[in-house]
């Protein structure tokens, strides 16, 4: 082969790789844009629920010791295996945005569509963080549509306005404010029946939770320490499992060493129950709602004190996380539908000028992305990042998680 056709083959090469590492990452972000968006039909009726998932039986776990998450598969686990010791306890985000019989405010779990979207969009991005560390256990739930949430959560609001005398003269101006939204544009604050039908829904969603849980402890848990790990519309059950469930009674509350509060704002007002402040603490929560520089929607009068803790260093406070310190991405693998891997870059012989890595930062509730070093992510900037709260991080977290359980199971 003379020089010029090696040189030839050498360039074609590389060129392959760059173009295949680039359309990975279109890859990634559109399918965020996919995750961030819906088009979802507005329901105005609820002519009933799915039928409640029995979770003695393994078909209604998404994830369990017989089921496990696979890790990327890029990605050699090194780490310390705590199974025998601890168990994760997941509940995924809103998967459900349009009804499948056209009026159901609630998904059925038993649904292959839903099943698949719980698997693919939820349990590969955000629980496998915690794959082989730990069990992980995740419950299929009737969880409420994305709309129906996003109407209940308005109706709270505005229901703590009105009974807010500081805040109830402005009353009419944030409920015109929110319900000028696209999403609410079908629904009204003073429309009774259909605020009943949210609330009944919701209320469904997390009992499917608190069963699951009490199912799990009756059953699997066996003196094993539980992290709760959550994302979204999995965070306010979750929230509502700790203060109901967990932290009234006193042997269960002994076994919760962790919360992953993750994509909805969190307030310290637990009992007992703490933000974590270092990156070894335990007993303690994390929570953290990603945007983009400058973005903060908490900094206003309608919420408390809402936590952000820094998923690269681990420290609830305002000081910005450095370049170096962040560890790598999960994304998905371009050639191979659903399967992912870390993007930690260069990747293999990939030489960059600059190092592929982000830095944040938490301002009053808010984490905020401060820098991107990422090839073409600056064409797919946005406001708001919540559907990778836990990809951007995803290393940083299983590392992290490790070293915790590292000091308090070893010292």
């Amino acid at each position: 082969m003379s020089f010029l056709k090696f040189l030839f083959f050498i360039v074609i090469k590389y060129i392959s790789i760059i173009l295949f590492k680039i359309m990975r990452v279109v890859y990634f972000f559109i399918l965020l844009f996919l995750i961030g968006c819906n088009s979802s039909r507005y329901l105005v009726s609820n002519n009933g629920f799915p039928k409640a998932p029995d979770y003695k039986y393994i078909k209604n776990w998404a994830s369990s010791p017989k089921k496990e998450i696979p890790l990327p598969l890029n990605y050699v686990d090194s780490l310390e295996n705590f199974k025998s010791k601890v168990d994760v306890f997941y509940i995924y985000p809103t998967v459900y945005y349009s009804g499948y019989d056209g009026n159901f405010w609630n998904s059925n779990p038993e649904d292959l569509d839903h099943m698949n979207r719980v698997n693919t969009l939820t349990l590969h991005n955000q629980a496998s963080v915690f794959s082989g560390l730990s069990n992980v256990y995740a419950p299929y739930y009737r969880q409420l549509f994305y709309d129906g949430l996003y109407y209940h959560i308005s109706n709270e609001i505005l229901t703590k306005i009105a009974l807010d005398p500081k805040l109830n003269k402005d009353f009419k101006s944030y409920r015109d404010e929110i319900f000028s939204s696209k999403e609410l544009q079908l629904f009204t604050y003073e429309n009774n029946k259909l605020r009943s039908y949210a609330k009944e829904s919701y209320d469904l969603a997390y009992n499917d939770i608190k069963r699951a849980f009490l199912k799990y402890l009756e059953t699997e848990n066996k003196d094993k320490k539980i992290i709760i790990s959550s994302h979204s519309q999995g965070t306010l059950h979750a929230i509502r499992l700790i203060k109901d469930v967990i932290l009234p009674n006193e042997k269960i509350k002994k076994k919760l060493l962790l919360a992953y509060l993750v994509g909805m704002p969190v307030i310290d007002d637990f009992k007992d129950f703490s933000p974590c402040n270092t990156p070894e603490e335990i007993n303690c929560f994390l929570s953290w709602n990603t945007y983009g520089d400058n973005i903060n929607p908490f900094n206003n009068e309608l919420y408390g004190n809402v936590v952000a803790t820094n998923p690269i260093t681990f420290m609830d406070d305002s000081k910005s996380s450095t370049i170096l310190n962040h560890k790598g991405i999960l994304m998905p693998n371009f050639f191979q539908m659903f399967k992912y891997q870390v993007l930690n870059l260069p990747i293999g012989r990939l030489k960059l000028k600059k190092e592929n890595k982000i830095r944040v930062q938490s301002d009053n509730g808010a984490l905020q992305v401060k820098e991107l070093n990422i090839p073409l992510i600056k064409i797919f900037e946005k406001e708001d990042f919540h559907a990778v709260d836990y990809n951007l991080f995803w290393l940083n977290i299983r590392e992290n998680l490790n070293y915790r359980l590292s000091k308090y199971f070893n010292e």
